[in-house]
């Protein structure tokens, strides 16, 4: 029989720079702690890497202070389904942590073993340019402190059920949310993307779904006079007036399908000012609808998570 070895998964975050840091290790679900690894991993440990990867990159993977950790333990020197799975579930909960928050923060990881007291990086993906990651500007200043943490607690469990066995329109959903994060940077195509989630969150099924109803739906979960803001840090700073869902809830419809008809936005809304903006000047109509989809469907999904059954 082969002898197990120790091995690990984790995935960098970033925390508040001016918050309290939580008590470590902090567990979450799984297996899965949030903990420090500042020190664990020394340039040396990549010494396997070097000429594949950027010296500056290694230095970089080495300087970790905090991360999701997974722990398990399988064959040394072997990758299979027991390494895949792992990497799956650090991926999952990171997913789940930015429909907590979402932060400026890319998905990467590296997994190392250890034999003997060595520690060998057998895997890993180089961390992407943060500015690659397209938030709509009330997210852009967010930073995970220990109440994002509880509350990736809180739903961990939930969340992970629902992505191996849940309906299909929620893991959607899920797909869709994420995915206007990650995988365009076009605003439009970003508003299109976050709609189709809303749209798959709120049918409550497999089969299309009216947009009055949807919007009723929205109103009967998140609330009409719930202003998108609640959660913009550093508000005070930036003076951000309440914007409330109901007076952008039409808009998004009518700017989606303006969208998927191939249409661009309204001429009259780049002249009407909803708020000023964080780098200066002010934000139109369409910047606010985008944040209002954003912040839609991410309290929709927190609600289904907190409310689930299969």
């Amino acid at each position: 029989m082969a002898t197990l070895t120790a091995k690990y998964t984790i995935a960098p975050l970033y925390l508040d720079p001016f918050g309290t840091p939580p008590p470590v290790p902090f567990s979450l679900t799984e297996g899965v702690t949030f903990d420090s690894v500042e020190g664990i991993l020394e340039p040396k440990n990549f010494s396997l890497w070097e000429g594949h990867a950027s010296p500056e990159a290694l230095k970089s993977l080495s300087k970790i202070t905090y991360a999701l950790v997974h722990r398990f333990s399988s064959s040394a020197y072997f990758q299979g389904e027991t390494e895949e799975s792992s990497r799956e579930i650090v991926h999952r909960l990171f997913v789940c942590l930015r429909v907590v928050k979402p932060t400026r923060t890319p998905f990467f990881y590296i997994q190392y073993q250890e034999i003997d007291g060595k520690k060998d990086v057998f895997s890993f993906v180089e961390p992407q340019d943060s500015l690659s990651l397209n938030l709509p500007e009330s997210e852009v200043l967010n930073h995970l402190n220990i109440e994002d943490l509880l509350m990736l607690r809180r739903l961990a469990p939930t969340f992970l059920k629902a992505q191996r066995e849940g309906p299909a329109h929620l893991r959607r959903a899920i797909r869709y949310y994420e995915s206007g994060y990650v995988s365009t940077r076009e605003a439009d195509l970003q508003l299109t993307v976050w709609m189709m989630g809303i749209e798959a969150l709120f049918s409550y099924g497999d089969e299309p779904c009216d947009v009055e109803t949807i919007k009723a739906r929205i109103a009967d979960v998140v609330g009409l006079n719930t202003d998108i803001y609640k959660e913009f840090e550093q508000r005070d700073l930036y003076a951000t007036e309440a914007v409330t869902v109901g007076e952008v809830l039409d808009r998004m419809f009518e700017l989606r399908n303006r969208f998927v008809h191939g249409a661009w936005v309204p001429k009259a809304w780049f002249d009407q000012s909803m708020r000023m903006a964080i780098s200066g000047g002010s934000l139109s109509i369409a910047d606010v609808v985008r944040e209002a989809a954003s912040f839609i469907l991410r309290s929709g999904i927190q609600h289904r998570l907190l409310n689930y059954n299969s």
